[in-house]
């Protein structure tokens, strides 16, 4: 796991230290991760899924599939698997797709411009269900028909 969020450091351009402090940690803690001195809490990979929306859970905490998502749901509706298109009435799935302007890290950076785009024909069905506990656990759940394939 700490190959991986050195990954998401390089990918930014953040030193270690500003690594921590755009998560909101503290500098020796992400130290203490990155010399193996300490294991990844669960607080801390909450927080880099929070700032880094890109980043795919299961790529970082298992090393499956890629570390960028091509596209994050928002304003889900959890139990239609859609979401709420409140214009027309009818729920039909929106994606934020979040594009990067690649610019030398010394100059003045622009920000992460967002594009909205709608799909009317994408079946979602809930594969996976992840829990995460108060004491830094997390239970998976994977649907019985996802286990068989």
């Amino acid at each position: 796991m700490i190959g991986r969020i050195t990954q998401i450091m390089e990918r930014e351009g953040l030193t270690p230290s500003k690594f921590a402090e755009t998560i909101g940690i503290q500098r020796s803690a992400m130290s203490h991760i990155l010399n193996g001195r300490n294991n990844v809490s669960l607080d801390v990979l909450i927080k880099i899924l929070d700032r880094f929306t890109y980043v795919d859970s299961d790529w970082l905490l298992f090393g499956k599939g890629e570390m960028v998502r091509d596209h994050v749901l928002i304003h889900p509706d959890l139990f239609s698997n859609t979401a709420k298109n409140s214009s027309e009435g009818q729920a039909t799935p929106e994606y934020r797709k979040e594009m990067r302007d690649n610019t030398p890290e010394n100059s003045m950076k622009t920000p992460v411009v967002e594009q909205i785009i709608q799909q009317e024909t994408i079946v979602k069905k809930v594969s996976k269900i992840m829990v995460f506990y108060s004491d830094n656990t997390f239970e998976t759940f994977i649907s019985e028909k996802n286990k068989k394939e």
